[in-house]
């Protein structure tokens, strides 16, 4: 008794379970052949509910009816299965129609015979399918039927099994493809779903009980199924054209697997490098040949084909310019190693536009030439011709005229410098961006000379060490130069004063510029913050920008800060250690006893 109620309430938990099954099929219908097992769970939950009524049904005839439907659907689940994974594997021969009548046929032939044998109490055209039908329990509220199965019954379930073995028999075969790697997770699930639901039926044959085993060998199998589609994502994650995660990428996309079989390429590869879908599958060696835009891959005098990491590093950084729909794009390649778990899977290659961008520079560099021409010529040539003819016209005048032509001096010279900073700040974009040794209290004396011998009447005071080495950039002469000749040239006090000061540590050397003037503007120090100007509130020193750029280039941090009595100037740089310090503290690290000293 207890027994038979187990049973009962297994049929009943399983027709739930299909049910959320079919949900879970539904929710990733898009996945290839995915229809099919959505299909089959539906059928498989009522499956389920019918043999349930079948066990309970008050009579023979209701039971023998329940189960007839049963029997029905039991056929048309094995034959979805088979449809999925025909599907899944892509088996174009056994997709056709006239191949799918045929695995179907003897399934539908049974069927017919089921639905016309005789039963009890309903008169039927023969007794091919079983020749007697009676309940186990009669007493039993839970009760199974009990048949004398005939030939047609045989055969309909060998032929079942024969089914299930051919589509685990696809399965294993599709799995173990070279350009399954990827996905082999994803196969192996369905393998083990189709195995252990055959090995299952297969052995509850032999138990001998009157119970059938459909309902507990479905719900086994499907849970292999959603396990790949939770776990392990959905199955065709890169071989669906409608699947959202390649064609969602912005380029052309084109994966191979390590052995330089083509695996996947999306619409966007297929424009750009004016591909097919027969190059899924094909070698990445003949796939890129076949792309006229990528270079060749075969190279000594026998044509040699490259490996496929050597395709992959003769892709990568390859710039091209090709016609898209009648209009002229650049793309550039970019090759990435796809790794799983420190496996090496293979490479996806990917072709981004750089149309705009490649234009955007043509741009940049012609407005750089066109500027750095009116700076160099026009614009200079032009005021030393404006300072010369006020000097000239200075020196035979006097008074208020003089004052006058002595200020369109003074503003040829401000103009003079902002020029040959502009050309400063031209070099500093386009040269060179590493960064080398350089002695911070070397620069700074150097730039002090320089401004006292331009501004005598400055009074600087200085506490620099003999030695302050950094790591800079190249320019770092320059931004020094500037942080001291603006405290200078900016100073309006009655008495200047400029303070120059340096530490160096183990770290970081600073360099300080204070000064007793007026102090930077505090719209300037914020557009340098902010790092952009406005057309409301810019800055006007060409200086600062320049300072700016230099320090950040080098790595390293700057700060203004105007107090009571001026202006300070904080340069924040890497500190260099010289070589033979780091020999002597890795000998002495070692206890080679290099370096200590000697009592």
């Amino acid at each position: 008794m207890l027994a038979n109620a187990l049973w009962a309430g297994w049929y009943l938990f399983s027709t739930v379970v299909m049910a959320a099954f079919a949900y879970v099929y539904w929710t990733n219908r898009n996945v290839r052949g995915l229809e099919y097992l959505l299909a089959a769970a539906v059928l498989g939950s009522l499956q389920s509910l019918l043999y349930l009524l079948s066990l309970v049904a008050p009579t023979v005839t209701t039971k023998v009816i329940f189960w007839k439907l049963f029997g029905v659907l039991a056929a048309v689940v094995v034959f979805l299965w088979y449809l999925f994974v025909v599907a899944w594997t892509e088996r174009a021969v056994l997709a056709r129609r006239s191949t799918l009548a045929l695995a179907g046929g003897p399934l539908a032939v049974c069927v017919a015979l089921l639905v016309t044998n005789t039963a009890p109490a309903v008169p039927g055209l023969h007794s091919l399918y079983w020749s007697s039908a009676s309940v186990t329990a009669p007493d039993a509220f839970v009760s199974p039927i009990a048949f004398s199965i005939g030939p047609a019954a045989l055969a309909q379930q060998l032929y079942s099994l024969g089914l299930l073995i051919a589509s685990v028999g696809l399965l294993v075969a599709f799995t173990l493809r070279s350009d399954q790697r990827l996905y082999r997770w994803r196969n192996t699930m369905l393998v083990l779903g189709g195995a252990a639901g055959l090995c299952f039926a297969v052995g509850f044959a032999f138990l001998g009980l009157p119970y059938e085993p459909h309902p507990l060998v479905y719900v086994l199998a499907n849970s292999f199924v959603v396990l790949g589609v939770v776990r392990f994502g959905d199955y065709d994650v890169v071989s669906l054209p409608e699947n959202s995660l390649i064609e969602a990428i912005d380029g052309a996309i084109l994966v191979y697997s390590v052995d330089g079989t083509v695996i996947e390429l999306n619409e966007a590869a297929k424009l750009v490098l004016g591909l097919t879908d027969e190059a899924v599958g094909r070698g990445i060696v003949g796939v890129v040949e076949l792309a006229e835009s990528l270079p060749a891959v075969r190279g000594g005098s026998a044509g040699t084909a490259a490996s496929p990491a050597g395709v992959a590093d003769l892709l990568d950084g390859h710039e091209f310019t090709t016609a898209i729909n009648g209009v002229s794009r650049t793309f550039v390649v970019r090759v990435s190693r796809l790794d799983d778990d420190g496996e090496h899977l293979g490479w996806t290659v990917l072709c981004y536009d750089v149309t705009d961008l490649r234009q955007k520079q043509q741009e940049l560099d012609l407005l750089k030439q066109v500027l750095s021409r009116v700076l160099r010529h026009n614009v200079r040539n032009d005021l030393s011709v404006v300072k010369a003819n006020a000097q000239m016209l200075a020196e035979e005048t006097s008074g208020l005229q003089a004052e006058r032509l002595q200020t369109i001096m003074d503003k040829s010279d401000n103009l003079l410098d902002a020029s040959e900073k502009a050309r400063t700040v031209e070099k500093l974009l386009s040269g060179e961006r590493t960064r080398s040794e350089f002695d911070v209290a070397e620069l700074a004396t150097e730039a002090i000379e320089t401004t006292r011998r331009e501004f005598p009447g400055v009074f600087f005071e200085t506490d620099l060490p003999d030695t302050c080495p950094v790591h800079a950039h190249w320019a770092v002469s320059h931004a020094v130069e500037n942080v001291i000749e603006n405290a200078a040239m900016h100073n309006d006090s009655d008495d200047p004063q400029v303070v120059v000061t340096a530490d160096c540590g183990d770290d970081h050397a600073t360099l300080r510029v204070a000064d007793n003037g007026p102090g930077i503007p505090y719209k300037e120090i914020e557009v340098l913050e902010r790092r952009e100007e406005t057309a409301l509130e810019h800055g006007s020193s060409v200086g600062l920008w320049l300072i700016d750029w230099i320090v950040d280039l080098s790595q390293g941090d700057i700060e203004f800060e105007n107090t009571d009595r001026g202006c300070t100037v904080t340069i924040e740089l890497e500190a260099a250690i010289p070589d033979a310090d780091v020999e002597d503290e890795e000998a002495t690290d070692l206890n080679l006893g290099i370096g200590a000293d000697d009592d």
